[in-house]
């Protein structure tokens, strides 16, 4: 990410609300992800920042509602992810609700129904961000960081056409 996209996010998050504590916590995801060959570049629509690797997005961030949307499960096998992370993985994963029985809508637009395995548990009806972490504390963003390395140590091991 250019100086000048880093000073706009940077700032985005300052001006967030979030304590000192959580600002330099969700700071600190940005570079590490900047470290580990992610881009984050602004949404299409100016509304929160896209999360790419390899050209491909694969994520999402917005500070207005403190969000962070993870758009794959390709984190490899589960044997060497701790409980903890796997635990963590399991309660953020987000349930498709554009066509639930009650009316709620997630507002994702797309017909429901992924279906992904995940660190040796299946999950069904997933939205098209199938990981949804809203308002973060910091042992998250902990594992919100191993995730995005798992992720790319999954893919730097697959040959990609």
């Amino acid at each position: 990410m250019s100086d000048q996209r880093k000073l706009n996010i940077e700032e985005e998050i300052k001006n967030s609300g979030l304590s000192d504590n959580l600002q330099k916590s969700h700071i600190e995801l940005c570079r590490f992800l900047e470290d580990n060959e992610f881009l984050i570049e602004p949404e299409d629509d100016g509304n929160g920042w896209k999360i790419l690797f390899m050209n491909k997005c694969v994520g999402h961030m917005n500070f207005t509602n403190v969000g962070i949307w993870v758009d794959t499960c390709d984190f490899g096998e589960s044997g060497s992810v701790d409980d903890v992370l796997k635990e963590t993985a399991w309660a953020h994963v987000r349930i498709c609700e554009h066509f639930s029985s009650d009316g709620k809508q997630c507002g994702c637009g797309r017909q429901p129904g992924f279906s992904k395995m995940l660190f040796g548990r299946e999950h069904n009806n997933l939205c098209f961000a199938h990981l949804e972490f809203m308002n973060p504390d910091v042992e998250t963003l902990e594992n919100i960081k191993k995730l995005m390395l798992l992720f790319k140590q999954n893919k730097s091991n697959m040959q990609c056409s």
